[in-house]
């Protein structure tokens, strides 16, 4: 784990910057000044203390401001750190503490790799072009400028920036002044709220725009490149009805006079919420009528509805440090299905939220080598590993958790107390449980300490006994080796248990037993409210299946007992078969979420156990679990059809596809042929039709699908098409589409798809992994800060079932270890030796189930 690094914030807080930045787009370099006021705190020194990444900062001045006036203090040596991301400006004299002015002067690189200053390029009229963009979060602004690089160190901001004459440009607030110096447009922005680094922002280039307002007056501006802005009306109304909800719900006006969105050709993340400049992946604010999936119109209406919801909750109360991330993201996390839900209540959010969000939390905090909501962060290198599930999904289940447990009003009310009391402030998570608390006046932070400062979560055992019910509680652990070790671990949790009036609210012992006045409809966690699984015993097992069969539960009900089952056996506390004869329950599903969870669970059983005599056994079967679904859907839209039928329509195309069913097969194989351009399939069947035509294809095949790529200028087509390339069986074709990934045809903003798409295709998992270990460097160099860096580890694992892949993986992890993918190197150790226990456990019965 790294050494602690010292926050400068203790011994400098900035309270104004005035900065000016000149990029040099051809010689991809930099150079500004920047002039800082603030207070020096602490004792007598002689030297102020900034943050820098590669800049060298030529010359400085400190000014003292004081009653008697103002006082020169000079500096005499200007020491660069890179070790601690730092320059310290030495002095003759003591500085002691009160009000300065501090200057700098600097120059620096324009990166490749996505953060800081950085340029993204794209194609118009057959040309080459660039833009020159910035992505701050988490600590990449000391990469731009000297600065006080910590979210606690708020600011006001005012940005002048030397851009081409001819080019739009766009930073967190309006244009206060501009003209032309020197060929050059110098355009001089508004002052900023008061707000952390990492929310500073600007773009310059050939960028177009769609712009509405809201009732309030606030101009909402969509851009991107010229091909694509008038595809940005979808992203734009959201953006304005988002603004528009979230005014009312928190009953605090949005502070600037305008808020754009911009697409970026490439970009690291899914998106950004800098105050009033919010960039996204082109993927997520573009919607092409012609190219955009249903599924893929959602995620950017989740998007927008997540970036915004930061503009509150995150730029105008912010975490103190990196400890208390899920503040921030667990939090839009939610809310990126609480507006959609009120914006597009067919789309049923609610019910998606738990398999798409849930879910993953849960599976990931099952390993040990999980990490609390609450982490402590010691350097800087350790915070892009927690943007991950832990601090979206699991901090978003803990909100959910909460709201019901408070009811909505109250839940609202506690918001906006908590909003109002610490706005352009920073906050740890104790200050929002405490705002919680005053408003509703029930135990908030007893109920939520346990969930965000103890990593994992509950498993509740349910028994039945006639009209008495026993539960009991202990942690669940996917992986029977750490369930040993752990075993005489005393974890407890305060469990929502949402069973009805019938039960006790809580379960806040080991150990409970009740009475229960209709065992034959007990249910714990109705709807999957809370954040525990359940196992049950046999026989009420039994009575579950049956109400599944009968129709007699909601869809998240159904879910979650198939979904507890499932994980349940993984983890040993039951077997696979057991859980398989569940599945015979769902035979007349028709719920989208139900069967994401279907197709899940039958993917982990045919991935892990990785065995061709059960692969072939489980088609037969998965051919008639589909079959009625299947001839509901066929491959045309109905008139009038569900929003959630058209999101189960590719799903089970796609199952039926993987077990060869003869005239799906076959189908997809035609349209392919057939096709000319993408625009010839709709674009909610192109996954399924280009991995059919790959795993049944040849160089051919691949070809047509590697020109499809290059010809191609959108986002969510290129990872359809990478899913495609990269799952062939053909030896020849997998190193063909590996050798790709270093070339100019990838992005770097999609390389990890590639290899994450690699890794899941059983034919390539070997030669992926021989490549990832060669390009180690090549990947360190252009990704290693890339807040998805940390996962590639978990993606090398999370497909093998085999022990004997452990040596291999823990050494070549040992010999490049850094404190970014630590954590992630164990999870994936975990996981191997847990899915390779599974699969050694289970795999003699569960071919003996499908056989049969």
């Amino acid at each position: 784990m790294s050494k602690k690094v010292r926050r400068l914030f203790e011994g400098f807080a900035p309270t104004h910057y005035k900065l000016f930045i000149d990029p040099a787009r051809d010689a991809m370099t930099i150079r500004g000044t920047v002039t800082i006021k603030g207070v020096k705190k602490g004792r007598p020194s002689q030297r102020l203390t900034f943050h820098q990444n590669g800049l060298k900062i030529t010359k400085a001045s400190i000014v003292r401001h004081d009653k008697k006036g103002d006082q020169v203090c000079a500096v005499d040596r200007i020491n660069h750190h890179a070790n601690y991301n730092e320059v310290r400006l030495h002095t003759t004299g003591l500085l002691y503490g009160g009000s300065y002015t501090v200057t700098m002067h600097f120059e620096g690189t324009i990166t490749r790799t996505m953060e800081g200053i950085y340029p993204s390029s794209f194609k118009h009229d057959g040309v080459e072009k660039q833009l020159i963009a910035t992505q701050f979060e988490s600590h990449h602004a000391r990469d731009a400028f000297p600065c006080i690089d910590e979210p606690e160190a708020k600011a006001v901001f005012q940005l002048t920036l030397a851009s081409p004459k001819s080019e739009a440009v766009i930073s967190n607030t309006p244009i206060e002044t501009q003209s032309d110096q020197d060929g050059k447009l110098i355009t001089t922005f508004e002052p900023t709220p008061k707000m952390s680094t990492y929310l500073l922002a600007f773009a310059y280039g050939e960028l177009q725009y769609l712009e509405a307002k809201t009732k309030s007056g606030v101009t909402v501006r969509t851009y991107a490149t010229p091909d694509n802005y008038k595809f940005t009306d979808f992203a734009l109304e959201v953006a304005v009805k988002s603004l528009e909800f979230y005014n009312e719900y928190f009953d605090i006006p949005y502070p600037l006079p305008k808020c754009d969105l911009i697409a970026l050709p490439d970009f690291a993340s899914g998106a950004m919420e800098n105050w009033g400049c919010l960039t996204f992946r082109e993927h997520a604010l573009i919607v092409d009528p012609a190219n955009t999936s249903v599924s893929s119109k959602q995620y950017v209406a989740m998007v927008v509805a997540h970036e915004v919801a930061h503009q509150w909750f995150g730029n105008l109360v912010t975490m103190r440090w990196w400890t208390d991330l899920w503040l921030n993201e667990g939090f839009a996390n939610w809310m990126e299905y609480f507006v959609p839900a009120v914006l597009f209540p067919e789309w049923q959010m609610w019910t998606q939220y738990i398999v798409d969000e849930q879910q993953p939390a849960l599976k990931l905090d099952a390993l040990q080598n999980t990490h609390p909501i609450e982490v402590p962060i010691n350097h800087p290198d350790e915070i892009r590993v927690i943007f991950d599930t832990i601090s979206y999904n699991k901090g978003g289940s803990m909100i959910q958790m909460l709201a019901r447990y408070l009811g909505a009003d109250t839940f609202r009310d506690g918001l906006r107390h908590y909003l109002k009391k610490h706005a352009y402030g920073n906050t740890d998570t104790v200050d929002l449980w405490d705002a919680l608390e005053t408003v509703s006046s029930k135990p908030v932070k007893s109920l939520m300490q346990a969930w965000t400062s103890q990593a994992g979560y509950p498993l509740v055992r349910a028994t039945v006994d006639g009209t008495q019910l026993h539960l009991s509680q202990e942690p669940f652990l996917v992986n029977p080796v750490e369930r040993e070790r752990q075993k005489d671990t005393k974890k407890l949790w305060p469990i929502p248990l949402v069973a009805g009036k019938d039960l006790p609210d809580m379960l806040n012992t080991g150990e409970l037993t009740c009475k229960v006045a209709n065992p034959a409809h007990l249910k714990l966690n109705h709807d999957q409210s809370s954040f525990f699984r359940t196992i049950y015993d046999a026989q009420q097992l039994k009575r579950l299946a049956a109400q599944v069969r009968e129709g007699q539960l909601s869809p998240l009900d159904r879910f979650g007992i198939l979904g507890d089952a499932f994980e349940a056996a993984k983890a040993g506390y039951s077997d696979t078969a057991a859980a398989l004869a569940l599945l015979e329950s769902y035979q007349h599903e028709d719920n989208n979420a139900v069967w994401d969870g279907i197709a899940a669970s039958l993917a982990a059983v045919r991935t892990i156990m990785d065995d061709d005599a059960l692969r072939e056994a489980m088609k037969p079967y998965t051919r008639k679990l589909v079959a009625a679904q299947l001839a509901r859907l066929g491959w045309q839209e109905n008139p009038g059809e569900s929003h959630f039928d058209r999101l189960l329509r590719p799903t089970i195309l796609a199952m039926a596809a993987v077990a060869d069913e003869e005239m799906v097969v076959k189908e997809a194989l035609h349209r392919f042929q057939e096709m000319q351009k993408p625009e010839d399939i709709t674009p909610d069947l192109r996954g399924v039709i280009y991995t059919t035509a790959a795993r049944k294809g040849n160089e051919q095949t691949f070809e047509k699908l590697l020109n499809l790529y290059k010809e191609t200028t959108s986002s969510e087509e290129h990872i359809n098409l990478a899913a495609a390339l990269t799952d062939f069986e053909q030896p020849e074709l997998i190193q063909r589409a590996l050798d790709l990934i270093t070339t100019d045809l990838v992005r770097l903003q999609d390389v990890l798809y590639w290899i994450a798409y690699s890794f899941m295709n059983r034919f390539a998992r070997e030669a992926t992994w021989k490549w990832l270990t060669a390009h180690w460097q090549w990947l360190q160099d252009n990704l290693g800060n890339d807040l998805a860096f940390a996962r590639m580890p978990v993606y090398a694992a999370r497909a093998s079932g085999h022990k004997d892949f452990l040596d291999a993986y823990k050494a070549f992890f040992t010999s490049v270890m850094e404190p970014s993918i630590e954590r992630a190197v164990k999870q994936g150790l975990e996981m191997i030796e847990w899915q390779s226990a599974w699969r050694e456990r289970d795999l003699p019965a569960v071919k003996a189930f499908f056989k049969a």
